[in-house]
């Protein structure tokens, strides 16, 4: 028995030895790599109300806007008011293949937001699995379509509307609000026919958290930060369950392996590349950028170049980087972040 706890110890003990001689490795070899990792361990939670009711006003759960498929659906809040109020679209992340518009970070931002007068509209989309690219970026244009047609009959004022995603949602976000009104207009919402659609709003506000902003230099960014490159691919192992035959996320929605994506995809389907082309249909649109320095799914490097590219076009643009912050990190949600958002939207609503 003594023997047997001997050997349970000594087995412990060499583990222990073994982690703590990568660690040193690590902080020898890559010391910014040790940084990223400890960030993503030690990040806090926040505590996320998980009540259903809201006495602030009314409920709209699973409100179809399109007919193709039971996703595409919005579940929207509108706040008491004597007056209209403006509507704040939201679009859920999830690498394009997972979440619905219950999400916990969709969650965090109507909570906050239709507490403070703003019709929140969490829009859920056809995930990858179901349809590849662009079919998203269709259905949360017809969805936003769709809100502005019935905005009479919910109470919304659809001359102040601001959108705003997090990780691939910030990519959707970002593709809506960059594109051509009359682009991406596949999906038919309801009230729509061929020969008649109705009118795309331009946004008067983009908020992009942490988006994958351009899927051709995403590739490189880590390298570029001096992350360790099995450090990202390990920790995002848990989207290899839908994966199949393609290599990242990216490639599962496009149905396309890197190698095979053409100069013209590579453009179409990136937010970076419109904006760097100076493509942006909507020249009055205000955007917020808010990345974690630490994030090892999405570098916030993606954020730095978005930001770059819209400064250079003389476009009003706000970029926060959070220190110490993972992807989704909770602290990205705290009341006193989320006040700094509001205040950027209500200053470009005026």
């Amino acid at each position: 028995m003594k023997n047997e706890k001997k050997k349970k110890g000594s087995v412990i003990l060499k583990i222990l030895l073994a982690v703590a001689a990568v660690i040193a490795v690590l902080l020898i070899v890559n010391r910014y790599t040790v940084r990223q990792v400890w960030c993503n361990i030690f990040s806090p939670t926040l505590e996320l109300d998980e009540s259903t009711e809201w006495a602030g006003g009314k409920s709209f759960i699973h409100l179809p806007y399109a007919e193709d498929s039971e996703a595409q659906y919005i579940d929207l809040y509108v706040p008491a008011s004597e007056e209209p109020v403006p509507l704040f679209v939201m679009i859920h992340g999830g690498g394009f293949a997972f979440n619905d518009a219950q999400s916990r970070q969709a969650q965090f931002m109507y909570r906050y937001f239709r507490d403070h007068g703003f019709a929140c509209a969490s829009v859920n989309y056809r995930l990858s699995t179901e349809a590849a690219y662009p079919a998203a970026v269709c259905d949360v244009k017809a969805a936003v379509r769709y809100l502005c047609s019935v905005s009479d009959e919910y109470g919304i004022d659809a001359d102040r509307i601001a959108v705003w995603g997090e990780s691939a949602g910030g990519y959707l976000s970002s593709m809506c609000a960059l594109s051509a009104p009359d682009a991406y207009s596949d999906t038919l919402c309801i009230g729509e026919t061929e020969e008649k659609r109705f009118e795309m709003p331009a946004f008067d506000a983009l908020v992009d958290y942490y988006g994958c902003i351009d899927f051709e230099s995403m590739r490189g960014n880590f390298a570029e930060e001096g992350l360790i490159p099995w450090i990202s691919t390990v920790a995002n192992g848990w989207a290899n369950e839908v994966l199949g035959e393609y290599g990242s996320l990216e490639e599962l929605w496009l149905r396309k392996k890197y190698a095979d994506w053409g100069d013209a995809e590579k453009v179409e389907a990136s937010p970076l590349k419109r904006a760097m082309r100076q493509e942006n249909e909507n020249p009055a649109l205000r955007t917020l950028i808010v990345h974690g320095d630490a994030d090892i799914t999405v570098s916030h490097l993606q954020s730095v170049e978005l930001y770059e590219a819209l400064k250079a076009n003389g476009e009003d643009v706000t970029l926060k980087l959070v220190p110490k912050c993972k992807h989704a990190d909770d602290r990205l949600f705290t009341d006193e972040l989320l006040s700094e958002v509001e205040a950027f939207l209500w200053e470009s609503f005026e």
